[in-house]
């Protein structure tokens, strides 16, 4: 009877443990995910739903949609872009309150200004059309990025090396990444020097056209009359010379003074 229940009681704790042992592995490990959270905080959102936009969203074929991330290493608080055809920037596409800042991704949906049906000459080529899209900081400093490249690309990093801002983009056409740097440092040499130039146009100008504003003044002249001075003469006193006088033929006293015919008349 002890034996009997000697074994029961060693049944029992079998399954005692063998219970414990199934409990034990069914308990979940706890597993660690603040790496990753760490990680996505830290990238651009990818997901278009989660990121903000610049400009309306908008739907159809000629509707640009590029994905932006602002490497400049500033925030952003205008964007606008303007076609060749328009004299000035349109209305500013994202809200000054809410910057596109440093390091942030967006989604820009742009509907461009319908071209009109230009030819040129004989052919059926259409006129292309070219952007010029402009930014301005938080710091009030502004920056243009010349012939926008829209329809080569669908997403771009806007990167600034001093105060030179450019794209960098991944090609559509040759599937190679393409640098504006270069492109748009011309364009910044080539404004300079008109600037520079500008100036001296504007002086050439000045001189060309007339000073109206100039009345000259009539003065009547004096007239004096001349006074005459006459003219100093210097006496020059002519040379003379001594000239002995010739011995004359002595003759007779004659008392009446040598007229002799008066005595005859006067004396009978």
């Amino acid at each position: 009877m002890k034996r009997l229940f000697g074994t029961m009681a060693f049944i029992a704790a079998l399954v005692l443990a063998g219970c414990g042992k199934v409990t034990t592995a069914a308990k979940p490990e706890p597993t660690t995910t603040a790496p990753a959270t760490k990680a996505v905080a830290t990238e651009p959102t990818t997901s278009e739903d989660q990121m903000k936009l610049i400009g309306d969203k908008a739907t159809g074929d000629s509707v640009y949609i590029i994905v932006l991330d602002n490497k400049t290493g500033k925030d952003i608080k205008e964007f606008t872009i303007k076609a060749d055809t328009e004299e000035e920037y349109p209305s500013n596409m994202i809200d000054e309150k809410d910057p596109f800042v440093k390091n942030e991704r967006r989604t820009l949906y742009y509907v461009p200004v319908k071209t009109s049906d230009v030819t040129y000459g004989d052919t059926d080529e259409i006129a292309t059309q070219e952007y010029t899209v402009k930014i301005k900081f938080t710091d009030d400093k502004e920056a243009e990025l010349h012939q926008f490249p829209f329809g080569d690309l669908d997403h771009a990093e806007i990167l600034m090396d001093k105060d030179l801002t450019y794209i960098l983009y991944t090609s559509k056409l040759s599937d190679k990444p393409v640098s504006t740097k270069e492109a748009e440092k011309m364009i910044a040499e080539t404004n300079k020097s008109e600037e520079s130039t500008e100036p001296a146009s504007e002086i050439e100008n000045s001189y060309n056209e007339p000073d109206n504003s100039y009345q000259p003044v009539y003065t009547e002249p004096v007239y004096t009359q001349p006074v005459y001075t006459e003219p100093a003469t210097q006496y020059i006193e002519p040379a003379t010379q001594y000239v002995a006088p010739t011995e004359a033929p002595t003759q007779a006293a004659n008392p009446n003074g040598g007229c002799t015919g008066g005595d005859a008349l006067f004396n009978p």
